[in-house]
């Protein structure tokens, strides 16, 4: 009993600073889409999609789209 009790205020002390912490940085990164761009690789920004006439699938991402087996 003495155990169950001290998992349940463990368990609830845990989820009271998560929720704190989540609060207090609401809103301290400035610039999402920088952050995020700044980790790509150029040829990740550069071949996103497939040109007309390359093989595709279910992985593959077409340009147009995917008619049996290659991008229009």
């Amino acid at each position: 009993m003495k155990l169950t009790c001290v998992v349940i205020v463990a368990v609830l002390l845990l989820t009271a600073c998560q929720l704190i912490t989540a609060e207090d940085s609401r809103g301290a990164q400035k610039h999402r889409t920088l952050r995020s761009t700044a980790r790509r690789s150029k040829s990740e920004l550069t071949t996103r999609c497939r040109p007309s006439g390359s093989p595709c699938g279910v992985t593959s991402i077409c340009c147009g789209r995917c008619y049996r087996g290659k991008c229009t």
